[in-house]
């Protein structure tokens, strides 16, 4: 059998506040890398380098935060 119906729910109910605030978060890192990706693409000298590298390290913390690291938080803290 695929689904159990008895099984208890794993995730966080919808309306617990660290998911409003994780969700909040992750908006402000997708939003931010867009902002150091402009901008180190506008810089002059060696910083426009590490802008662009801020901008795609901020973009991957916005897609892992909720896609990898906080489930694999929720599943260490249930064992």
């Amino acid at each position: 059998m695929a689904h159990e119906p008895t099984a208890r729910p794993t995730d966080a109910p919808p309306e617990a506040p660290s998911r409003a605030a994780t969700g909040l978060l992750c908006l402000l890192l997708f939003a931010g890398a867009f902002v150091l990706l402009t901008l180190g693409f506008d810089a002059d000298g060696s910083t426009g380098p590490w802008l662009v590298t801020g901008g795609i390290l901020a973009f991957s913390l916005a897609f892992g935060i909720p896609t990898t690291i906080l489930p694999a938080l929720e599943e260490r803290g249930r064992r």
